[in-house]
């Protein structure tokens, strides 16, 4: 079964823009916990889905709209054939209360790709929510601190030639361990070569999706002869 994040969906991205002489609001209320998570975690990573803002931040469609005429959050949809996917990034109020500075419309240079990356990434998090988010330089998507560990988080939509170009110049020097996302395990092959130093484990979005919050379920790792093959 295809994933729904799968770069073979036919998604398209309607994105809303923002008009340059948008007046931003001088009172910010910023006193719900739940939201200053949410925020924070959109600052670091850039777009979020909005069925995720719900499961991992237990923010209702009714505190969306809210979040949306605030500024704080701005709304865009996914459209596949007659489904809709309501997608979220920052808003200049929500740049604000992150502390962060801000381009508006940033969003409009994301491809499709680079929008499922994202989402991706937080249906991984969902198994680490009591970790912390961090920002990550390309090709990553995002990193996760748990346990004073850090884990850069890298989603394979296509092919994945810039993670490979990653390994091979800083392989060697990447100390941090690093989480490879898949829709199905042959699309990594181009990727062991320069894979053997590093430490590394894999996922696919059917184990995400299919593993009921079970860690021990979901991931593969690079064994002794070069393959990748499930953990037990």
């Amino acid at each position: 079964m295809l994933s729904p994040f799968s770069i073979e969906q036919p998604w398209t991205l309607h994105w809303q823009r923002l008009p340059s002489n948008l007046k931003p609001i001088h009172y910010v209320n910023d006193k719900s916990p739940k939201e200053r998570a949410a925020l924070d975690a959109l600052a670091k990573v850039g777009i979020i889905g909005g069925k995720q803002l719900f499961r991992l931040f237990r923010l209702q469609k009714k505190r969306l709209k809210q979040m949306v005429r605030e500024q704080k959050i701005v709304r865009h949809e996914m459209r596949c054939n007659k489904q809709i996917m309501p997608v979220y990034t920052l808003g200049q109020t929500g740049a604000v209360i992150t502390n962060v500075s801000y381009e508006p419309n940033y969003w409009v240079a994301y491809r499709l790709s680079d929008v499922l990356k994202r989402l991706v990434f937080f249906e991984l998090y969902q198994y680490f929510q009591a970790s912390t988010i961090v920002p990550a330089p390309e090709p990553f998507a995002g990193a996760i601190e748990r346990n004073g560990k850090l884990f850069y988080i890298y989603s394979a939509r296509g092919d994945v030639e810039d993670l490979m170009m990653h390994l091979k110049w800083q392989g060697p020097s990447l100390n941090e361990r690093l989480i490879v996302i898949t829709e199905a395990i042959k699309h990594l092959e181009p990727l062991k070569m320069y894979a053997k130093a590093i430490k590394l484990r894999v996922t696919t979005d059917e184990d995400l999706m299919a593993s009921g919050f079970n860690f021990a379920n979901m991931f593969y790792f690079l064994d002794e002869r070069g393959e990748i093959v499930k953990e037990t």
